[in-house]
């Protein structure tokens, strides 16, 4: 049943807008108000991706027309396999939509945000707003066909809305009353629903809060056409989030307030909030673009000094990055951090504080301690004084191992290998610590494992899940390893013969190269992998993933997902695609910062 009633906002006329061209509009993101609580715009238009592939390797292998085409392709015989009665599809049709108009909403200039609307006499409605920026009459043509799809369905009525610069819809499912709006301006499809945070007790109530569901989305529209909104000036009038700002065009860019999210946490939460001291962050924001064959990214989180709580964790001491002589270059990705368990222990004593009295707290520190020094000969302060300063995580190739299934058949499944090395100052402390557990050890069914190999000595688990866990110390480390079985003797190796040339990370002439071109700062955490040893890694995790699918859903599943590695690029196809993913974390007075490059080529 179709309902078609005129609704004006009273925020403008149509005819106010029929003089104005689509350039003298302000662009949605410009015309957020002040009470938006985090909001993003993403710039994925055909020109955009046309950089892309113009620009770069990847591009053009995995962007290009054809291979677009090929992937459209490839989604609508998915839907159709495993839809079989074609819900998704029938879905679409109900409100006038076709597969391809989705993939043209997303191709485009996209963008969301939620805004903090007032209503008066209740709790204000978190309002969702969504729109799409695309190319000449393909907003009309959604907009038109999601009309023409509600007028048709009887499960759906539809009111017709004169929204300022254009035309709008609500569209209600007759079944539930829940509704959504949506508005085209020029070349701009919009999307508006609003989370009501109380009871609806009638049906004079629920119109007072789609009142103000039209209103936040009409004066959304209102700021597009005359002299757009407060959002970008009052959240850039942030000095640390303007300083974080990178002065390259961005293609991606999210911003929000933590202290504003914060408000809409259930109250039962609100005290481990303000124990832990979360609501010293303020403001964060999230960039990213193309700039000289680089996709560079910056995050930052504010925190103003002087800081307390989980913010003051973040204080930790800068250093230059420069990879200790034990790290090999086959690994594919390697991180430093500073790292105070000193610190850690303190803030966690101090946040058990805010949960029980003070003095409960104590007894129970004393207690462990007491047990610690009958185990180890040592207290907790004493334990954790042992580290090092510097926690150093490398991470190896992705591995194919064979596992017997829960039927007792062989299975093979991808395991992912890191270790985490860190100084330890006092093995005697690790040596009590094992002896302890060589007493479980001597139980077959403990799952323990004594080892001492190359120089290490400490404890192994295996399990089908994580993989193989242990837990060594030697040469004044403390190492953690899981995946791979081999993934311990490796790091042993390493650890104990250093490892020569370019075998050694540090030695690498491509990370060597980047280090003197790119005048990297010193920070309290750095990254870095190869990212086109990345994306070679993947190939046997998807292979996998075919056999598995096959073995879990049938053929036809294992048929499309091999259909979809048929997509995916070759391993010979993947050379020379891209360079070194570098990042580096540091803090100011105003936060923290988190800076990315990828390199293409």
């Amino acid at each position: 049943m179709k309902n078609r009633t005129k609704l004006l906002c009273g925020l403008a006329s149509v005819a106010s807008f029929a003089t104005l061209s689509f350039a003298e509009l302000n662009t949605p993101f410009q015309s957020l108000p002040e009470e938006t609580i985090v909001a993003f715009r993403f710039d994925n238009s055909p020109e955009a991706i046309a950089k892309y592939v113009d620009s770069t390797k990847i591009g053009q292998l995995l962007l290009s027309d054809e291979k677009i085409a090929e992937y459209k392709a490839f989604v609508e015989k998915l839907i159709d396999s495993e839809d079989a009665e074609g819900n998704f599809a029938r879905k679409l049709s109900e409100v006038g939509l076709e597969v391809d108009d989705l993939y043209q909403m997303v191709t485009s200039h996209i963008g969301g945000a939620v805004v903090d609307h007032e209503v008066p006499g209740h709790l204000s409605m978190p309002t969702l707003l969504v729109w799409a920026e695309m190319k000449d009459g393909v907003a009309e043509q959604a907009f038109n066909a999601i009309l023409e799809g509600a007028a048709e369905n009887e499960a759906f009525e539809r009111i017709d809305l004169d929204l300022p610069g254009g035309p709008g819809a609500r569209i209600r499912d007759n079944a539930d009353g829940s509704s959504f709006l949506i508005a085209q301006i020029e070349n701009r499809f919009i999307f508006g629903i609003g989370q009501v945070r109380e009871p609806i007790p009638d049906m004079e109530a629920a119109r007072v809060f789609e009142e103000a569901e039209l209103e936040a989305l009409g004066q959304f529209l209102m700021a597009q056409i005359e002299d757009g909104g407060e959002f970008l000036s009052s959240y850039y009038s942030d000095p640390g989030l303007s300083e974080a700002r990178p002065d390259f065009e961005t293609r991606l860019e999210l911003l929000g307030d933590v202290s504003k999210l914060l408000e809409f946490v259930p109250t039962p939460g609100i005290r481990g909030i303000k124990a832990l001291g979360v609501e010293e962050f303020t403001k964060f924001g999230v960039w990213s673009g193309l700039k000289d064959m680089e996709e560079r990214s910056v995050i930052f989180l504010g925190a103003p000094a002087p800081r307390s709580g989980i913010a003051k964790l973040l204080e930790n001491e800068f250093f230059e990055f420069q990879p200790p002589a034990w790290v090999p270059s086959s690994v594919n990705a390697y991180s430093a951090a500073s790292f105070d368990m000193m610190k850690l222990y303190d803030f966690a004593l101090e946040t058990a504080k805010k949960f029980a009295p003070p003095e409960q707290v104590e007894q129970q520190v004393a207690m462990a301690n007491g047990q610690l020094q009958m185990m180890l000969q040592a207290d907790i302060p004493t334990l954790l004084s042992a580290f090092g300063n510097r926690m150093h995580v490398v991470e190896y190739p992705i591995e194919i191992e064979t596992i017997l299934g829960p039927d007792g058949t062989s299975l093979d499944i991808p395991r992912s290998s890191q270790a985490i090395v860190m100084d330890f100052s006092r093995p005697e402390i690790l040596q009590a610590g094992m002896a302890m557990l060589g007493g479980m050890a001597q139980n077959p069914n403990s799952g323990f494992e004594l080892i001492d190999e190359q120089g290490f000595s400490g404890v192994r688990v295996k399990n089908d899940v994580q993989g193989t866990v242990t837990i060594a110390h030697g040469l004044g480390k403390l190492v953690f390893a899981v995946g791979a079985d081999i993934t311990s003797s490796r790091i042993f190796s390493a650890l104990t013969n250093l490892p020569e040339g370019e075998d050694a990370l540090a030695n690498s002439p491509e990370l060597r190269e980047y280090l003197a071109d790119g005048g990297v700062k010193p920070g309290m955490m750095f990254s870095f992998s190869r990212g086109e040893q990345m994306l070679k890694n993947l190939a046997p995790v998807m292979e996998n993933l075919s056999d598995t699918m096959r073995a879990s859903s049938g053929e036809e599943a294992g048929e499309l997902m091999d259909e979809l590695l048929d997509l995916m690029p070759s391993e010979e196809e993947l050379e020379g695609l891209l360079g070194i993913a570098f990042s580096r974390a540091y803090y100011n007075e105003s936060g923290v910062v988190l800076e990315g490059v990828n390199q293409y080529k």
